[in-house]
């Protein structure tokens, strides 16, 4: 198995022809062919299936398609490493960032990365945490913030930010910014809420059941636009961070609360994955990370948060 061979199959498994792929290595496509078949006869699998339609993968070629994509990624990397002898960070780096931070933070790092790393290509997936941690652990991404506070054997975990979380509401409810309410008080109203095993709602669940209280669910939606358009309509009430509703509090669309219950804030953490080389660039942008959410912090424009990294 080889660069090469690796190379060739995925680019089939994106193009579905051989003929295409070809054109994209700039090679023959017989040769293309042969490469599939040495790899095919290396491993005792059928990659692709071939019909009229095109070739598709094959229940071992989805297998391998993962760590192939995987292998040519960290070799990219290593290669533009040790190719930068002048010092400037090239290459391409995929943040991870959760949902509710995405527009507090999307736009300010790429501010900062354009103007300090010209040469670096920086792509952001949105997601929950975990997902985030998923596709931390595969590969797929290179760093992420996400919810949680302990490391594990697959991730190195640093707490940047506590947050509170809020009772969220409707414009015409009679939540008050200054007001803090009991759970109790919070179990009265009918919660739209992401369904198990999102990490918020866990958290929300734990505290409820320190407390003997029952949730009152109205809704379960794992999708916050979709969460807060609800809530916006008066079709209940949710349960987040104060950051996430940062533009619809400057709109007058919702009203909030502070939710007083020790339970009820999360830690925002910056995670690095520890099974493999965390290479010069994917080191310096993490910092670049630290540095954005600690200047939201600090100018108050990550409501609600609270600076806890070191």
């Amino acid at each position: 198995m080889d660069i090469k061979q690796l190379r060739s199959f995925v680019t089939i498994s994106e193009t579905k022809n051989i003929t295409k792929a070809a054109a994209l290595l700039n090679i023959v496509q017989p040769a293309v062919s042969r490469q599939i078949h040495l790899l095919e006869e290396e491993l005792g699998v059928e990659l692709f299936e071939r019909g009229r339609h095109g070739m598709h993968l094959t229940n071992e070629g989805k297998i391998l398609e993962g760590y192939a994509r995987r292998a040519l990624k960290e070799i990219e990397a290593a290669k533009t490493e040790l190719t930068s002898s002048d010092g400037t960070l090239k290459g391409t780096i995929n943040i991870g960032i959760l949902s509710s931070l995405s527009e507090l933070l999307s736009v300010s790092l790429m501010r900062v990365i354009k103007k300090k790393y010209p040469e670096v290509n920086l792509k952001i997936s949105v997601g929950y945490s975990g997902h985030l941690k998923e596709w931390l652990e595969a590969g797929d991404i290179d760093l992420a913030l996400i919810y949680g506070s302990v490391s594990s054997k697959f991730l190195d975990i640093q707490p940047i930010v506590r947050e509170q979380l809020w009772l969220i509401g409707p414009y015409k409810s009679d939540l008050h910014y200054e007001q803090p309410l009991t759970l109790e008080e919070v179990a009265a109203h009918p919660l739209i809420l992401p369904y198990a095993p999102h990490r918020l709602r866990t958290l929300i669940e734990q505290g409820f059941n320190q407390e003997n209280c029952a949730l009152n669910i109205g809704a379960e939606i794992n999708d916050l636009s979709v969460q807060k358009q609800l809530v916006k309509e008066g079709f209940g009430f949710t349960i987040l961070p104060l950051v996430s509703m940062k533009n619809d509090l400057q709109q007058n669309t919702v009203k909030v609360a502070p939710i007083n219950h020790p339970n009820f804030s999360r830690e925002i953490a910056l995670a690095l994955p520890n099974t493999r080389q965390i290479s010069k660039l994917v080191h310096t942008i993490a910092q670049e990370v630290m540095y954005c959410s600690k200047v939201a912090v600090e100018v108050k424009a990550w409501l609600g948060g609270e600076w806890i990294g070191k």
